[in-house]
């Protein structure tokens, strides 16, 4: 393992988590369809960024935490590159494996494709080719 002066990688370990928790939250919604979705996902996604404001920033997507937090004082490029790409790239594609096991073991259906949905997508996509 490659270290750095002061640099401890519990920033990396909170945005990689975190970004796994909020992504398996969206796919586990995404199959529930609750009525709700949209705004649980969405108090999910903000009480992880509250939950990991002063320790990470809470950004959870690396384009995001580039465009306002790259080049500010008190950390390497290193760093920064560490924690906010290595870290939540990881989660995210860790919720990839992740959450067919908990599909799994929570017992979700595949969603089911409705009539009137199916129609509307071959119509949409017969548009397309046009």
């Amino acid at each position: 393992i490659i270290q750095f002066p002061g640099y401890r990688p519990h920033g990396a370990v909170i945005e990689g988590v975190a970004t796994l928790l909020c992504r398996l939250t969206s796919k586990y919604l995404g199959d529930l369809a609750p009525k709700y979705a949209a705004e649980i996902d969405s108090f999910v996604a903000t009480s992880l960024v509250v939950a990991a404001f002063d320790l990470s920033g809470g950004y959870y997507n690396p384009v995001l935490a580039t465009g306002l937090k790259m080049g500010c004082k008190g950390h390497t490029n290193i760093e920064f590159l560490i924690v906010y790409w290595i870290g939540a790239s990881l989660g995210a594609i860790a919720s990839i494996f992740v959450y067919p096991l908990l599909k799994n073991a929570l017992g979700i259906k595949a969603k089911e494709i409705k009539n009137d949905e199916l129609e509307n997508l071959l119509e949409f996509l017969e548009y397309q080719e046009k």
